[in-house]
């Protein structure tokens, strides 16, 4: 059948297809007809944040009429989607997007109506970075992230590393806090606690995804901003007029100033941002940087000091007047081998949890089994030495902060044609920071081997503050001592804040470390040298004033050590024997007088029962103290001692960072006793010994 193109136009025309007409008489005026209005008054929940990888629960609109279909533009963010027919809103979002407005257009035949709907996609994770140390700290480590925002009482919140030192906090959980934020992560190495800092600036919270990285430079861009360890301006809160963002960029420009060379030969970019640019904690690149570097902040002057761990140079200068002249880069690049020496130092302190023997082949192969020798002592002294140490054996040690530098001139047992360093590190010992020491290291075809020091003597320098039943002093601890019996009987020291013509140590032959002389070392004479009279630390300890300290300008200072034998004619110096040189480092000058008080010090140390009643029979006394209140000091050692008309017998202990109580025994001592009593030290992070002793005579 034919269809007629009229009634094809008035099938599509929108007007009915029949028509009533008035019928029964009389001829009506109208026309019943109806019609569909435009919808109108289109709404939508809005401004709407939605998070990325999270469900959008699903938006309705509200309007008002017929609504035949649904449309938005621009198209809405890569997830979601808007129903063409309900006009529902929903998905999951996979990008973030910044706040945009989208046009929802809804319409009928009759018109439409539209709807500026105004949508953020946020990041699934507010704040995120990595936190390292040049290793990544993971959660292996105890790796903590503490979030403290800017308003009082602060707001806190936490969270932990991965297995690549990575952290996060969502929106969610720093919903309501107040910028800006400090970020402080604690995480333990060898037992010990550590903290590091960074700062989280209100712009970088209104970015919606900051990352944020917590490193020894962002700790040290802080501490330089506030002029004291960024630990302390955590502590106190108050920080959201110190952390803006003028104030850190312009800190960390400076930084980036101070660290070019080594930046440039790691191959980052010098205007790097330390405290935002992303990194893999994978020893390339910015984590090559912390690899090389080394922070050290004293805590009881606030020296600063960054030393460059491939070739042990260094600048220095305080967090108000931080140093300005650039780290030196060494000639070559060589952060991998101490990337290597590093892992061969944790495998080391890793086996010796396992409390292995002295003869053990696991343990032998870390050494030079023929050339060996530390402090004056040969392989297997040390080794048995080290291997009955029950806090060794325990599996409480670690190496840590490594600084490279060339070998010494006088070491002659490195093989020709491997790569030998000076390698100085940290020993972890009972959960704290115990010294520094020096091995030299050598590597052939990938295997790294330890020589020990080299040194035929223990030979070393430490700033020292003491406290003696109430007098008080400070100056220089220079411990000399012949522990391999190579036959030394005298020292020369010379340095910084020592006289010109040097300080005389010497072998009393009977202490276990030689003895400071009253006089110059002109005044040798054997053991009957004249000690010099001390009247508040060991007799090993050039106490002084403070003019002296003060021409310890620069750190670390070096001292030359030179060891002799007196070819035995005490009185004859011309025919002396010099057996060796070195020159030891001081990290940390002495405290100046006026630093110097009680709260550096152990106190009320007792004893029970008293030494005095123990030492006829012998038996074993419980020795307790009170902690110093001072902050930042770790419990070192303790040393109990008696003494009758003969000698005097020494009982040492290592003692955990936090330990107020130790039980010793006391050895048997015949006759009338002398003396007796017991010493507490503490150190703090730079290696000062903080000595305390109470009254003896009825310990």
């Amino acid at each position: 059948m034919k269809i007629s193109k009229y009634f094809v136009a008035l099938l599509f025309s929108g007007a009915p297809l029949f028509a009533l007409t008035g019928c029964g008489g009389g001829s009506g005026s109208g026309s019943g007809s109806s019609s569909v209005a435009a919808p109108s008054a289109l709404s939508y929940t809005s401004p709407v944040t939605a998070t990325q990888g999270t469900a959008l629960t699903s938006l309705t609109p509200k309007v008002t009429g017929t609504v035949t279909g649904y449309s938005v533009s621009p198209a809405l963010p890569a997830g979601l989607s808007l129903n063409a027919t309900s006009g529902a809103v929903s998905g999951t979002p996979t990008a973030i997007a910044a706040q945009s407005t989208y046009t929802i257009t809804a319409k009928n035949a009759a018109g439409s109506t539209t709807f500026a709907w105004v949508l953020t996609v946020r990041s699934a994770t507010a704040v995120s970075g990595t936190a390292a140390s040049g290793a990544p700290i993971t959660g292996s480590m105890n790796g903590t992230v503490l979030l403290k925002d800017s308003s009082s009482p602060a707001k806190t919140v936490s969270t932990t590393t991965d297995d690549n030192g990575k952290y996060s906090f969502t929106p969610a959980q720093i919903q309501g806090f107040a910028a800006p934020f400090m970020l402080e992560i604690s995480y333990k190495v060898g037992g010990a606690n550590y903290y590091l800092h960074s700062a989280v600036t209100a712009e970088d919270v209104a970015s919606g995804n900051a990352t944020i990285n917590i490193t020894p430079l962002t700790d040290l861009v802080i501490a330089n901003l506030g002029n004291e360890i960024a630990a302390k301006i955590f502590a106190n809160g108050n920080y959201s007029s110190l952390l803006t963002k003028t104030a850190l960029d312009g800190g960390v420009t400076a930084l980036d100033t101070l660290l070019q060379p080594v930046l440039a030969q790691m191959g980052v970019a010098g205007s790097v941002d330390l405290l935002r640019q992303s990194f893999a904690a994978n020893g390339q690149g910015l984590d090559a940087v912390l690899d090389a570097l080394k922070v050290t902040i004293d805590p009881s002057t606030s020296a600063e000091t960054i030393t460059n761990r491939l070739n042990n140079t260094s600048v220095s200068g305080t967090l108000s007047a931080p140093p300005t002249t650039p780290i030196a880069a060494g000639a070559t690049n060589n952060v991998t081998d101490l990337q290597a020496i590093n892992t061969v130092f944790s495998n080391f302190a890793s086996l010796m949890a396992t409390a292995p023997s002295p003869t053990s082949a696991s343990l032998l192969a870390f050494f030079d089994q023929t050339n060996f020798k530390d402090d004056g002592k040969n392989l297997q002294a040390f080794l048995q030495n080290i291997t009955s140490n029950p806090v060794i054996a325990g599996g409480s040690l670690a190496l840590s902060d490594i600084v490279l530098e060339s070998v010494p001139s006088w070491v002659t047992t490195v093989p020709s044609g491997a790569t030998a360093y000076k390698v100085s590190f940290t020993v972890m010992q009972n959960t704290s920071p115990s010294s520094r020491h020096d091995f030299i290291v050598y590597g052939s075809q990938g295997t790294w081997l330890i020589l020990g020091n080299q040194l035929v003597a223990k030979v070393t320098i430490s700033a020292f503050e003491g406290d003696n039943n109430g007098a008080l002093c400070t100056g220089i601890q220079l411990n000399v001592a012949d522990k391999g019996g190579v036959g030394i009987n005298y020292a020369v020291v010379t340095g910084p804040g020592l006289p010109a013509a040097g300080v005389l140590l010497f072998n009393s032959g009977s202490a276990s470390s030689f003895d400071l002389a009253a006089g110059d070392p002109t005044t040798y004479n054997g053991t009957a040298t004249t000690p010099i009279t001390i009247s508040c630390s060991y007799q090993n300890t050039f106490l002084m004033s403070d003019a002296q300290i003060q021409t310890i300008t620069t750190l670390p200072a070096v001292y030359t050590v030179k060891l002799y034998k007196d070819n035995g004619t005490p009185s004859n110096l011309s025919d002396d024997i010099l057996v060796a040189t070195y020159q030891p480092a001081l990290l940390a000058a002495p405290l100046l007088s006026a630093s110097v008080t009680s709260a550096l010090f152990a106190s009320n140390i007792t004893a029970s029962p008293t030494v005095l009643s123990a030492a006829p029979t012998g038996g074993t006394v419980t020795v307790t103290w009170t902690a110093p209140t001072a902050s930042g000091l770790y419990a070192s050692s303790i040393d109990l001692y008696v003494c009758n008309a003969s000698a005097c017998q020494d009982i040492s202990q290592n003692l955990a960072s936090s330990q107020t109580s130790a039980t010793s025994s006391v050895p048997t001592t015949s006759g009338t006793v002398t003396g007796d009593g017991a010493t507490v030290e503490y150190n703090d992070s730079v290696f000062r010994t903080f000595w305390a002793s109470p009254a003896g005579g009825s310990f």
